[in-house]
C-alpha cells in the first residue's frame, strides 16, 4: 500500500485504497511524529491511533523512546480496538465525507450484518479557523432500531464529548446526522454504536 505513516496521508491513502482492499488486508501502523517523509509535520499521537484503528491496527513506534503521551494513548487505543476489532476488520464499509472533497473532514463507518454493532470514523483533515462542520449522514444502520452512542479512544486526560450516551435512532443517523465537534487541528473521534 505504502511505506508512508504520517498519519494525514494515511487517511487519504487509506481511503483510496479502500476501494480495493478491505479493512483487515491493510495494515496501518502508528508511526513517529515528527515524519521525515513528510517534511516534519508534527501530527499529535491520538490522531496516529486513530488513523491506524481503522484497519488492521499496528505500531511502529519504539516502545523504549516513547514519550509518556504516547504509551498512555497507545494503550488505551489498542485497549480500545480490541472491543472495535471485528466490526473493523469484517465489517461493511461506508464512505460517508471523503478527504478530497474539501470539506475539512474525512469519514468512514464500519456496521456489521446484523446493523446491531458500528464504528464510525472521523478525521479533521485542514486545519481551519471558524469553519463550520459538515454534518454527516452515517449509514449502514437499521432505520427502526435506536442506536447508543460511545465515544472511543478517548483523548487520555480528558473527557469524552457530548455525543458520547446519546441515542439516535438509525433513520435519525443516516437522514439528518450529526456535526461532530472537532475544535483543534489534526483532531479525530472514533464512536462505537450499539
Amino acid at each position: 500500500m505504502s511505506d508512508n505513516n504520517d498519519a494525514l496521508q494515511r487517511v487519504y491513502i487509506q481511503y483510496g485504497t479502500s476501494y480495493f482492499f478491505p479493512a483487515n488486508a491493510m495494515a496501518q501502523h502508528i508511526g513517529g511524529s515528527p515524519y521525515w517523509n513528510t517534511g516534519g509535520r508534527v501530527i499529535p499521537i491520538k490522531f496516529r491511533c486513530d488513523v491506524a484503528m481503522s484497519g488492521r491496527l499496528g505500531m511502529e513506534l519504539q516502545p523504549r523512546h516513547m514519550s509518556q503521551e504516547e504509551h498512555d494513548q497507545c494503550t488505551q487505543a489498542f485497549a480500545d480496538y480490541k472491543l472495535l476489532r471485528p466490526v473493523v476488520q469484517t465489517g461493511n464499509l461506508y464512505r460517508l465525507v471523503s478527504p478530497y472533497n474539501r470539506k475539512g473532514v474525512s469519514s468512514i463507518m464500519f456496521s456489521n450484518n446484523a446493523m446491531d454493532h458500528a464504528v464510525w470514523f472521523v478525521y479533521k483533515v485542514d486545519n481551519y479557523v471558524d469553519q463550520p462542520l459538515p454534518r454527516i449522514q452515517l449509514a449502514g444502520l437499521d432505520p427502526e432500531r435506536s442506536y447508543t452512542i460511545t465515544e472511543r479512544n478517548i483523548k487520555v486526560g480528558q473527557k469524552p464529548c457530548e455525543l458520547n450516551g446519546k441515542t439516535f435512532t438509525g433513520r435519525f443517523l443516516m437522514d439528518i446526522g450529526l456535526e461532530v465537534p472537532l475544535a483543534s487541528d489534526y483532531a479525530s473521534r472514533i464512536f462505537e454504536l450499539r
